[in-house]
């Protein structure tokens, strides 16, 4: 190592290699050396003489955006946004957006909804409120998988909607670029699993606002389709829990959206929001759930949502038990309410919209009716999110607890395709029904 730095110091230097091509005298030379030394000593002079930063400044610079941030009351970034955009739409394009806006708030009204067309909705709302918001996204002409780009290039042109090769690492770095240049970009992966090849990405967006010291932003909006489905039949590679894997990336807001409202509000805040976060919905859902959206409204990124609450009866007898999930666990779990309670129990059933921030307090108040909880947990069971979620539990809610937390968590085997492995690795609603009951019958 030592022979070849100092070969790189000789032959590859840049500054040397300039001035051995003798564009300057040697006098003009030496007045620069004088003015960057000079320079170099004003900053180490500063540094020397500055007292060391708080140490509460390391929390501050977790996230941009407080937590708690109502990204309703936001206001619109450019002043004259709809001047900019009456600049760059043509009267075609605008037509094509107006008609597709009014498809998505007929359906939005009627029911219609999927969870792809809610985020198509939020993403083109929030594409025309700030044009400096981008897109990147594989085979974005054709909407994608789940119609969640559709239209954006149509309407916003090639150079805010990309529609991208596919190297999600690549683009990634792009959007990762263009936050730091005071872009708003949107990166919509097909299939977030896949999300692990921009992971370096990811990181550095996390860390960006901490390591400039709060002098960049990055509005960096990750949205994709993942999850692993009971019966999902997509094999290892496309069933793993990536939303675990970007856990411990600082300054990441991570979220969840098993419905069409909730992926549009979520959607929208993340969009408006001045860090980076990453969404993800359920893959097996995309196309299944459906409900009424209500237009225009944003939801908080740090709050989870009570779903069905647990009968004052089952409370006061003992036999209602909190249960934590999230993706395709929230539909697993509606669908077992009716099992558990013929066998004389209930649950508050939440929703864990936002992984990290972890919302504690709607957790801590209904442990304190139920003081029990199982986890139907999306992800492994080394590592994984109801990991987390267990030992956070353990250490801030530990005296509310009469047993102990019940994970039911993906084995860290890898998924199979064939349903009859897949049941060994991946758990259901007939779990969880089971889980309750051991819960609330003290049973092994």
């Amino acid at each position: 190592r030592k022979d070849e730095k100092k070969w790189a110091r000789a032959e590859a230097d840049p500054i040397k290699l300039f001035e051995a091509e003798g564009l300057l005298s040697e006098e003009e030379m030496e007045e620069i050396r004088s003015e960057v030394k000079a320079e170099i000593k004003k900053i180490v002079d500063f540094g020397k003489k500055s007292p060391p930063p708080p140490r509460e400044l390391a929390k501050e610079l977790e996230f941009p955006d407080a937590p708690d941030t109502d990204y309703n009351s936001r206001p619109v970034p450019l002043a004259n946004a709809e001047e900019v955009n009456e600049r760059i739409m043509t009267p075609a394009r605008r037509e094509l957006l107006d008609q597709r806006l009014s498809t998505l708030h007929a359906k939005a009204s009627d029911g219609s909804m999927t969870i792809g067309d809610a985020l198509n909705l939020a993403i083109l709302e929030e594409m025309e409120r700030d044009p400096k918001t981008t897109i990147h996204a594989e085979d974005l002409q054709a909407g994608s998988s789940y119609d969640i780009p559709a239209q954006t290039q149509q309407v916003f042109g090639p150079m805010r909607a990309a529609d991208e090769i596919i190297d999600e690492g690549h683009f990634m770095g792009k959007a990762l670029g263009e936050g730091l240049n005071g872009y708003r970009p949107i990166v919509e992966l097909m299939n977030a699993n896949f999300g692990i090849y921009g992971m370096a990405e990811l990181s550095s967006a996390g860390n960006t606002y901490a390591t400039t010291g709060g002098q960049f932003e990055m509005p960096m909006t990750v949205i994709g389709a993942g999850g692993t489905a009971p019966n999902q039949a997509l094999g290892a590679e496309h069933s793993q829990p990536f939303h675990a894997y970007v856990m411990g990336i600082p300054g990441l807001k991570i979220c969840t959206a098993a419905s069409p409202d909730a992926a549009y509000g979520i959607a929208k805040s993340m969009i408006r929001d001045n860090g980076p976060g990453i969404l993800f919905c359920p893959v097996k859902m995309m196309k299944e759930s459906k409900s009424t959206v209500e237009v225009g409204k944003c939801m908080p990124l740090n709050k989870a949502a009570v779903l069905h609450k647990a009968s004052e009866e089952s409370v006061a007898g003992g036999k209602a038990v909190t249960v934590l999930t999230y993706l395709h666990g929230v539909k697993e779990s509606q669908a077992s309410i009716d099992a558990i309670k013929a066998e004389g129990c209930d649950i508050d059933l939440i929703e864990l919209r936002s992984l990290k921030p972890l919302d504690m307090d709607t957790i801590r108040e209904s442990l304190q009716r139920t003081h029990k909880v199982a986890i139907l947990d999306e992800s492994t069971q080394s590592g994984g999110v109801g990991a987390t979620v267990s030992a956070a539990i353990n250490e801030q809610c530990f005296f509310e607890l009469d047993a102990p937390v019940k994970r039911l968590c993906m084995d860290d085997a890898p998924v199979p395709y064939a349903a009859s492995m897949e049941a060994a690795v991946v758990k259901r609603g007939a779990d969880l029904i089971e889980g309750v009951l051991n819960l609330v019958f003290l049973k092994s």
